[in-house]
Order: structure tokens, then C-alpha cells, then sequence
């Protein structure tokens, strides 16, 4: 009789480390400076991002650069609440929220995976899906929706609706620099 070897792998084990972190994707479609806006209310307000190829993650500039307004309470737009708005409303507030880490990959060209610093200092993925045509990456039609924040699909972006365009120029100053819908 032959011994029969068997192997379990547990993957995706929601806050753990990756044992394998070296093997984590990075796919050029997300690497260079994004803009993160919040553009379709009365005030306009932006982060911008650096998502390097060796899956570092950089927080630039925001705007308004004194914080006011809607990104008061955590200065970023990049930022998950631990809630889904009720129908008719755009936004929900949590206790638990978490902002985009210093760190990113990639499962495929349209699935982004940031790391969340949380207000309760737990580490938590946050899974972000893109439209899969990379040519709408420039405009404000790359649509990152949120896909689950460890694992739980309850979360949604803890303000007004957000917008990601990539900045093929790689500056600041101009990805976007104004409001696109006054």
C-alpha cells in the first residue's frame, strides 16, 4: 500500500501576514502617481498616491492642503468606513475606518489590493476592483469600487463618491489640478 500524503493550504486568512510576500503581484497597469478625487459635490477634494513597482505605497499632497472640509478627519481621500450607506444616500459614518497603507499589489490588471491602516491599529487588506479597460485610466472612468475590506464586502468609501484617474505625466501639479465638474 502507497502512503498518501496530504497537504492543506489555508490562504486569505483575513489580518494574518502573507507568507509569501515576495511572490505578490505589482501590475504596471497601477504603478506610477494616481489621483484620488472626490469630484462630484459642491467641493472638490484629491490625494494623490504613489504606487511604486516594488509594491511601496507613498501618500502624496492632498487638496484642500489644510485638511478642511471633507477630508477633516483623516486628511486623505483614500479612506474605507466599516458601512454601506442606506438607499438614497451617499455616504455612512463608522467608528472603524482604515486609510490606504504603505503598501500594494495586484491580483490581476483590475484588482488592486492596498494595505488599510486602521483606526483600531489592525491591518486589513482593502480590495479595490477597476474597470478592466486600463484606457479609461486617465479619465475619471477607471471606477474603483470597493470589493471587501478583510475579507467583508460591509464597507464602502466613508465620504462622498470617490474617483481614481492615473497621471501618465507623474506630476503632482497636474493630475488633475482643478475641479473637472464645476
Amino acid at each position: 500500500m502507497r502512503p498518501v500524503i496530504c497537504a492543506v493550504v489555508l490562504a486569505g486568512c483575513g489580518g494574518g501576514a502573507d507568507p509569501n510576500p515576495t511572490m505578490r503581484q505589482h501590475d504596471a497597469r497601477f504603478v506610477g502617481l494616481w489621483a484620488v478625487t472626490q469630484p462630484y459635490h459642491a467641493l472638490y477634494e484629491q490625494t494623490h498616491y504613489w504606487f511604486h513597482n516594488d509594491g511601496a505605497l507613498v501618500t502624496g499632497a492632498s487638496l484642500p492642503a489644510d485638511c478642511s472640509g471633507h477630508l477633516s478627519e483623516h486628511c486623505v481621500t483614500g479612506s474605507v468606513a466599516n458601512c454601506v450607506p442606506p438607499a438614497g444616500q451617499v455616504r455612512c459614518t463608522s467608528p472603524l475606518t482604515c486609510v490606504f497603507g504603505a503598501e500594494w499589489h495586484s491580483l490581476d490588471a483590475a484588482t488592486l489590493v492596498i494595505a488599510g491602516d486602521c483606526s483600531d491599529n489592525v491591518a486589513r487588506p482593502i480590495v479595490l476592483a477597476f474597470n478592466p479597460d486600463s484606457s479609461m485610466n486617465t479619465g475619471f472612468g477607471a471606477n474603483a469600487t470597493i470589493v471587501s475590506v478583510d475579507g467583508d464586502a460591509n464597507w464602502s468609501h466613508d465620504n462622498w463618491e470617490w474617483a481614481f484617474q492615473h497621471c501618465p505625466d507623474g506630476v503632482e501639479a497636474t493630475c488633475p489640478s482643478t475641479n473637472p465638474f464645476p
